[in-house]
């Protein structure tokens, strides 16, 4: 309602400036029209002042009479009187004092005649040149009945706008608060982290909020979910990594207690350093896998063929000992891609030691490939039966298919979870396939 009260000052105030005002400040503002007339009569010529005061009453719409200054004031008065009645302008009240007489002699004198009963008034201004005296005659209408009815009507009109201005303003605030109060809710909504969006199509600064508001919500629930998820799979780590720890650590304890006991036969030593080096290898790789989560690349342009012979060489003996035939079909060519070669090389291995734990069928393929899309890599091998959906489970640490079949490259459960940290540092395409029992890992180079 603050606007209706501002427009119902303003329209008072006009009121009692109307009132108070008008009728001052038109008549300051006829006698500036008398001035200029009056500055115009002084710089007649002598020779024409008749021709060229008849000029300047059309031009100032004013009527001007003059007369010879006489030491009778009455006959003076008589005089200009009947000069103002000769150009139709009747004067009830009119008279010039001795007073006037003295003061035209330095300065210029103005007069209101008010007319009485006929409700106007006459402006005049009174100058000297030479013996003649000149009047200079400016009817007003009274003012106050004027004002009066424009009073009056500003307060019908006031009325009027005051009813309008309430009527808009109920419609513009319900229209404004309606949605401010669902945003309100909606932002109470997601500060109890009860994600949601306010459908709000306002096509003003109020739409735009809600828009801001709902796209806000949208990324805090997923920010919400990512940390959700990371805390379950940091809770799950903890739990594998536990579990991974109490093994050997239990062993250990066995075993020491059995040598306090003795009841060892020459090998709980070794079963104890054993166990103590497994627990250093996982926790080893725990260390290196988080610290590649905020590891920077260092990028360099090597041959990625050439490395994949180097790697899988290291694994001749063990290829040999377990009768797994590896398959390289690798062309004579370049595949230089850039990336970080360190980081690489451990993708590649931990790759090809998995294909030969896990082999069933002893038969691992390596190929590489080079297309528009750039080096293409698939390392396959059977797996036998194997259900599609714990293939995503693959990437969690600790995770396994089967046991592994070669003690030689039992592990830490870790080697799948460092190659996709690896690649996702890289933004590579990469991901698993598995066909007819064998199972394919491809990874895309570009």
């Amino acid at each position: 309602m603050g606007v209706s009260s501002i427009v119902i000052c303003t329209f008072i105030v006009s009121i009692v400036a109307n009132f108070f005002l008008v009728d001052r400040y038109y008549i300051y503002e006829q006698r500036k029209i008398l001035n200029e007339v009056a500055n115009d009569i002084r710089s007649v010529s002598e020779n024409d002042f008749a021709s060229n005061l008849k000029r300047i009453e059309e031009e100032h719409t004013v009527t001007i009479v003059y007369s010879e200054v006489s030491s009778n004031l009455d006959q003076l008065n008589d005089s200009i009187r009947s000069e103002f009645e000769t150009k139709k302008l009747k004067l009830n009240k009119f008279w010039i004092t001795e007073n006037t007489l003295n003061t035209l002699q330095n300065n210029s004198v103005n007069k209101i005649y008010d007319q009485g009963v006929t409700k106007y008034k006459v402006l005049t201004k009174f100058i000297k040149i030479d013996d003649y005296i000149i009047a200079i005659a400016l009817p007003l209408p009274h003012m106050e009945e004027t004002v009066l009815i424009i009073n009056r009507f500003n307060m019908v009109l006031m009325t009027f706008s005051v009813l309008l201005i309430i009527f808009l303003v109920l419609i513009l605030s319900n229209k404004i608060t309606r949605p401010l109060e669902s945003l309100k809710g909606l932002s109470q909504d997601i500060a109890s982290l009860k994600f949601r969006r306010e459908e709000i199509n306002t096509n003003d600064e109020v739409g735009d909020l809600a828009k801001s508001i709902n796209s806000m919500s949208e990324k805090l629930e997923k920010a919400h979910n990512e940390v959700s998820l990371q805390n379950k799979r940091l809770r799950d780590l903890m739990s594998d990594v536990s579990h991974e720890l109490k093994t050997p650590l239990s062993i250990v304890k066995v075993y020491e207690q059995g040598i306090v006991d003795g009841l060892d036969d020459g090998t709980y030593r070794e079963v104890i350093e054993e166990q103590i080096e497994k627990m250093d290898l996982l926790i080893g790789k725990l260390l290196f896998w988080t610290e590649l989560e905020n590891s920077s690349l260092n990028k360099c342009d090597f041959d990625i063929g050439s490395r994949i012979i180097d790697i899988t060489g290291k694994y001749t003996l063990i290829l040999q000992e377990n009768c797994i035939d590896l398959s390289l079909n690798i062309e004579d060519k370049d595949y230089i891609i850039r990336a970080d070669q360190e980081g690489i090389d451990v993708v590649l291995d931990n790759l090809v030691t998995n294909a030969i734990k896990y082999t069933n069928d002893k038969c691992i393929e390596i190929t590489l490939t080079k297309d528009t899309n750039g080096v293409n890599l698939t390392i396959a091998n059977g797996v036998g039966e194997i259900d599609e959906g714990d293939l995503e489970s693959i990437w969690r640490p600790f995770y396994v298919l089967e046991k592994s079949r070669s003690k030689e490259l039992s592990g830490t459960g870790l080697g799948l979870p460092i190659i996709k940290t690896i690649l996702d540092n890289h933004k590579l395409d990469y991901g698993f396939k598995l066909k007819n029992n064998r199972l394919t890992f491809f990874v895309t180079f570009v």
